[in-house]
């Protein structure tokens, strides 16, 4: 199981991310959470099966139509979650 933590930046907040976002996440089964940051970034963990989670990265790097990523920061999440849902925080 492939486990990471994310930071998006750009226009992503007010352009429906969290919720394109949870779509996704539900379509390939892959477990976590997204949430926006007072930075005007959204923050996301997912928890799923490494191709999975690998798309999903791949498609936060463009974002729904409305966004304008800038950058897509990457790292291992080392904490347990033990939650089998995606979740808007």
């Amino acid at each position: 199981m492939k486990k990471l933590h994310i930071i998006i930046t750009g226009k992503v907040q007010r352009v429906g991310f969290r919720y394109w976002l949870h779509q996704i996440a539900n379509e390939k089964n892959v477990y976590g959470w997204v949430k926006n940051k007072n930075t005007n970034e959204v923050e996301a963990v997912f928890l799923g099966e490494e191709k999975k989670v690998d798309e999903i990265i791949k498609l936060c790097r463009n974002g729904p139509i409305s966004s304008n990523v800038e950058s897509v920061k990457i790292e291992d999440y080392k904490q347990e979650y033990l939650k089998k849902s995606f979740d808007i925080r």
